[in-house]
């Protein structure tokens, strides 16, 4: 029988593709819900701009005024870095097939430009996801959407932790979200988490395979979403 702290070290000691497996073995075995009471501040991989407490108007006055991407956890701003060439490759290569299959409908696409607004109790959470897909042009503010229906995030090493953890539990508390997809820029590897399937992920690894975006009805192979990416 091995102890925590053998089991910790061992897991440790995986290559970073092994730990994520592990992680995401984890969270499939934990089927319980997300409490309200789980929102939570950014991880420190962010820099904190200003510690004293904004409001959400205060905050969305500054990041008018700002060049740089922020979020905005309970009163305080967080300021991200800019993203990777391949970032950017990734997600004009998803936006680009999506909004074609969206056409003239009521759902459209937005990138990082466009906040997420997520309220719950107290608590009060802005954030800048890659890419939404909203489909509730009733609820949409010129600023931000609140209902959205599928959210994407591309890895980095400067926010995969939050993505992983953090984004993955707030993004279940919103009612209108079917799909949360996590995209990987390093290698060939998507997961998706879907509400019809309790948020059990769904592993594409291989670029023969499509990633299925169940909640739009769109599969995207994954030779062109990894189109022109370096070392995926």
């Amino acid at each position: 029988m091995y102890t925590l702290d053998e089991i910790r070290e061992a897991i440790r000691q995986l290559p970073a593709e092994k730990r994520w497996n592990v992680e995401l073995w984890l969270q499939e075995l934990d089927g319980s819900p997300v409490r309200e009471s789980q929102i939570r501040e950014a991880r420190p991989t962010y820099a904190a701009l200003d510690p004293s407490s904004m409001t959400l108007e205060e905050f969305f006055e500054f990041d008018e005024k700002s060049p740089l991407r922020h979020e905005f956890i309970n009163g305080v701003i967080f300021a991200m870095l800019g993203p990777s060439l391949n970032h950017n490759l990734i997600i004009n290569n998803l936006e680009s097939p999506i909004r074609n299959h969206l056409g003239r409908g009521p759902c459209k696409a937005f990138t990082s430009e466009v906040k997420l607004v997520i309220r719950r109790a107290t608590n009060e959470v802005v954030y800048s996801p890659d890419l939404i897909v909203d489909c509730r042009p009733d609820t949409r503010d010129p600023r931000y959407v609140q209902d959205p229906k599928l959210l994407v995030e591309v890895l980095s090493p400067s926010t995969q932790i939050i993505d992983r953890r953090e984004k993955l539990q707030n993004y279940r508390l919103i009612d209108s979200v079917e799909e949360y997809v996590i995209i990987a820029q390093d290698e060939c590897r998507v997961v998706v988490y879907p509400r019809a399937e309790r948020w059990k992920p769904r592993v594409y690894a291989c670029l023969d395979t499509a990633v299925e975006l169940r909640s739009i009805d769109l599969a995207v192979p994954l030779t062109d979403l990894y189109l022109d990416v370096s070392a995926a």
